[in-house]
């Protein structure tokens, strides 16, 4: 449901609890709590359907959550392996050194007036012979150039989940974008491949507190209702 149907949907419900004798009370509990129900944890998942792998936002299994936008899936200076249902990759970097400039990645965008609180990722991996043996995924925020937190893992020849456990965002971050970027590198054959599957990301979509004028509005106008019913009654 959007913000604006549930708003319309709460002055509804308040015009009916309004009608009953403990309207105040009620009308004021139920108020707080849609609230704070106004928002949830959601857990948006890549588990990139299709041969090879498709890594587009709209052609995962999961819609697209209300109020904000996960990205396609890219690829930067890697080349794509045509394996099904999974995110697969081949020309990652052979050296012992780590390239920030190689890496597979997605973004994620809050609407105007709502920002994320981010709070974990977790991601199923697998190399091949040959592919990189060490990995790394970080966090970007807000369009920053330094990483928000970094989680380093040993790439695995069999399916392995991992869990980025990062500091969660918050309120005070005001996080409107961020992105997740996945390298990996020290493979030992240029053809090696890495692959990800099952991307889930642990999000709240928030409304930024203009967004919650509206809702303080309706409440004022409720008290105000209340307490002229009940100077009415006495």
């Amino acid at each position: 449901m959007s913000y604006r149907n549930k708003l319309l949907s709460l002055a509804e419900v308040i015009m009916v609890i309004m009608r009953t004798s403990k309207a105040s009370l009620l009308t004021l509990v139920f108020c707080c709590a849609w609230c704070f129900s106004s928002h949830a944890s959601l857990v948006y998942v890549y588990d990139f359907p299709g041969t090879p792998g498709s890594g587009l936002a709209s052609a995962q299994t999961n819609p697209q959550p209300g109020n904000a936008t996960f990205g396609d899936w890219s690829r930067v200076n890697l080349v794509l392996v045509p394996t099904s249902d999974v995110f697969d990759n081949t020309a990652w970097n052979n050296t012992a050194n780590f390239d920030s400039t190689q890496y597979a990645s997605f973004t994620i965008t809050a609407n105007a007036g709502w920002h994320l609180n981010l709070s974990l990722l977790t991601f199923d991996e697998v190399r091949s012979a040959g592919g990189p043996t060490k990995g790394r995924v970080e966090l970007f925020l807000n369009g920053s150039s330094t990483a928000y937190d970094t989680f380093d893992y040993n790439p695995t020849p069999s399916v392995q989940n991992k869990s980025f456990n990062f500091a969660p965002t918050t309120d005070a971050d005001n996080v409107t974008s961020a992105e997740f970027r996945f390298y990996g590198w020290n493979g030992g054959d240029p053809l090696g491949a890495m692959s990800f599957d099952n991307v889930a990301t642990t999000v709240d979509i928030v409304p930024e507190a203009n967004m919650l004028v509206p809702i303080l509005l309706l409440l004022g106008c409720v008290m105000v209702e209340a307490r002229r019913r009940c100077q009415i009654s006495d």
